[in-house]
């Protein structure tokens, strides 16, 4: 076990643990909104749905329609010729959400990367964090079913195009700057390159986000893929590993990061395509952007 795999258990229990006894302090600060149907306030937690890359416990609101457009480049060590990846457009994702009430929100996704993935998902509040600390944390389900549409030198099956995404995400609010999450997931294959790689795929991620100004947020998260893959396929060097910067401006919300994926959905990250390794420079530079109506 290496020792980043140590630090993030860590940290990871370390979280579950405050989580459970419940720490309160400092909490009645950053309201987000009011809920008509309970007598409290919802605590913001993060200024988008995702942290970086992955879901974040934010829920949209009840007729919130919610357009991003995510971009991510190529990996910086290709040097000034390449404008240190500026000049090539690894990955484009496209994606509309939509609050159908204060707990439940659906979506779908369009990804041009190798797979022309294309994602419905839905996002579901369990429990929301609020000022009368009658819910101490945040608890979302997460779900999602991925198509890859992309055409195949040979005839592929419906089925076998489809992807599934189950995932429970934590979040907490510990003061009025920081706030934090823990999230597990699993993603079945239908169909798999070779009989190595697993049809269901197991991952656990750990997000954190910080306020620097009143608009502007440093967020981190970490992906680890459990390994089940064969030593041969999986490469613990190619977890995701994401750092961005949160800027809101009035409705929009710009965020540019780096990471180490090229992919921009959780299924295409956790099958490790193409991922590289983060602590050798091979990151890459990406930009989403983030704009909410009120329908």
């Amino acid at each position: 076990m290496n020792l980043r795999l140590l630090i993030f258990l860590f940290c990871s229990f370390t979280l579950t643990n405050t989580i459970i006894k419940g720490q309160e302090k400092g909490l009645l600060d950053e309201l987000e909104q009011e809920s008509s149907n309970e007598n409290a306030l919802y605590l913001s937690l993060f200024k988008s749905t995702n942290v970086v890359l992955t879901p974040s416990v934010v829920q949209l609101a009840k007729g919130e329609l919610q357009f991003r457009v995510s971009h991510v480049f190529g990996t910086v060590t290709s040097g000034i010729e390449e404008l240190y990846g500026l000049d090539e457009i690894y990955n484009v994702d496209i994606s509309f959400d939509y609050g159908i009430s204060e707990r439940l929100s659906i979506g779908i996704a369009r990804s041009s990367d190798f797979d022309k993935t294309l994602q419905s998902k839905i996002k579901y509040s369990i429990l929301r964090q609020n000022s009368t600390n009658t819910s101490p944390i945040s608890l979302i389900y997460f779900g999602g079913i991925n198509i890859r549409t992309r055409q195949y030198d040979i005839e592929r099956d419906f089925v076998d195009r489809l992807e599934y995404i189950s995932q429970l995400i934590i979040g907490k609010k510990f003061s009025d700057s920081f706030s934090t999450q823990l999230s597990g997931a699993f993603i079945h294959l239908n169909r798999v390159p070779s009989k190595s790689h697993p049809n269901t795929i197991g991952l656990t991620s750990l997000g954190a986000s910080y306020s620097l100004t009143r608009s502007a947020n440093l967020n981190v998260e970490y992906v680890y893929i459990i390994p089940t893959f064969d030593n041969e396929i999986y490469d613990g060097n190619k977890n995701i590993l994401s750092v961005g910067l949160d800027l809101e401006t009035g409705g929009h919300v710009f965020q540019v990061f780096i990471t180490n994926s090229n992919r921009l959905q959780l299924s295409g990250m956790a099958q490790q395509w193409n991922n590289d390794n983060f602590f050798e420079g091979d990151v890459h530079i990406g930009f989403s952007i983030m704009r909410s109506f009120n329908l």
